[in-house]
């Protein structure tokens, strides 16, 4: 009776973590801002400033779009303080 009350608790628990993970994956979605690019590479936005992930599609932002209003999707990471962008995809905003 107990080894089988130690296994449904430990079940339990196993789809509690895993509900709480899987929770977590699915409000990390994807954002779209609009900000300029500036010479440090980052992007401001609505008085935040992101960090640029290093991939080929930000590498291609910060070095092609300086001072630049762009509209940019992707994921934000919380790191130290500092908001991180991987970017998905983005295009030049007329202003």
């Amino acid at each position: 009776m107990l080894g089988q009350n130690k296994i449904i608790f430990y079940g339990i628990l196993c789809i509690s973590v895993s509900f709480l993970v899987f929770s977590y994956l699915a409000f990390a979605g994807d954002i779209t801002i609009v900000g300029e690019v500036n010479d440090t590479q980052q992007i401001v936005a609505d008085g935040q400033i992101y960090e640029v992930a290093n991939t080929p599609a930000g590498d291609d932002l910060v070095i092609n779009y300086i001072a630049v209003k762009v509209k940019v999707t992707g994921t934000v990471e919380e790191k130290e303080d500092m908001k991180i962008i991987t970017v998905k995809s983005f295009k030049a905003v007329p202003e």
